[in-house]
């Protein structure tokens, strides 16, 4: 089952604690603590009250700002941070590809049995060739990842079929995700291809990466829970889409049928080529 995860990116404490509150009423699995949003996050204080009172397993992230994230410190206190995080019983940490090494070395074979190890790569850019997916999903495994972890970008929405490729043939538990609107398919199909877990927001403005979906879009019109393998893919291909009430109507009508079909807004700048990139059974139907 691929899990559903909710970003927490509050400045405060308190505000965090009630965002994990609210990510578990809404239905999630799990919530990513980002370290690197509390303004003024001190280590020792700040982290027991944040997983003590924490209603759902947490993952704990302190994102640097070369990989995107907010902190602007020095390694050490970050990896500190994060040691104590996993000495508090936390259920995950993520830490980025380029110091895995470093991590790992630091920690020194402390690592709780309990916690899992998500080793992450960000490409704010673009979304490389199959190849070089699969090249990177191995370098991820060879540094002692409990958990692979890659985001891309789309620059169009023919971009995701890699992502979707590579997660589908991947040995070992992984996490694929592609950025930006062209990317939303990459986030709800997450369970077709496998992936370990997707993000959904607690609403549109409190996004951790672009083009992540609200928990309740994915609950409540994508139907996730349900998706599975043997998921049909249907949508409406349009430039622009993220307006249409399409998706709505759609996979209400697939649920109240009990087809196993998800309705998808596609947003594709070339439909010759969206076409032929998406041509298997699974993508069965579209309207443009």
């Amino acid at each position: 089952m691929t899990l559903l995860c909710v970003p927490l990116v509050s400045r405060t404490v308190e505000a965090m604690q009630a965002d994990a509150a609210a990510a578990a009423a809404a239905g999630a699995d799990l919530v990513e603590i980002r370290l690197d949003f509390i303004e003024g996050f001190r280590p020792r204080e700040h982290l027991p009250s944040l997983l003590r009172g924490c209603p759902i397993p947490a993952l704990v992230t302190y994102r640097p700002n070369w990989e995107g994230g907010q902190y602007d410190g020095d390694d050490a206190t970050r990896f500190e941070a994060l040691r104590l995080a996993m000495e508090l019983g936390v259920d995950y940490v993520d830490i980025e590809l380029k110091v895995a090494d470093k991590f790992i070395s630091f920690i020194s074979g402390s690592k709780p049995e309990k916690c899992k190890l998500i080793v992450s790569s960000h490409n704010y850019e673009s979304t490389p060739s199959c190849e070089e997916l699969a090249d990177l999903v191995a370098r991820i495994q060879a540094v002692g990842s409990d958990i692979v972890k890659i985001a891309t970008t789309a620059s169009d929405i023919a971009d995701v079929s890699r992502m979707f490729q590579v997660m589908v043939h991947c040995q070992v538990p992984m996490i694929g995700l592609v950025m930006s609107e062209k990317g939303l398919m990459s986030r709800v199909l997450s369970p077709k291809f496998g992936g370990y877990l997707t993000f959904g927001t607690l609403d549109a403005t409190k996004i951790s990466a672009p083009g992540q979906p609200t928990v309740k879009e994915l609950l409540d019109i994508y139907n996730i829970r349900r998706i599975g393998p043997d998921t049909k893919v249907l949508g409406l291909i349009a430039n622009p889409v993220k307006q249409s009430k399409s998706p709505i109507l759609h996979n209400k009508c697939l649920q109240s049928i009990g087809y196993n079909a998800v309705y998808l807004p596609l947003l594709a700048d070339d439909l010759a080529r969206f076409l032929s990139t998406y041509s298997s059974p699974d993508f069965s139907g579209f309207r443009y």
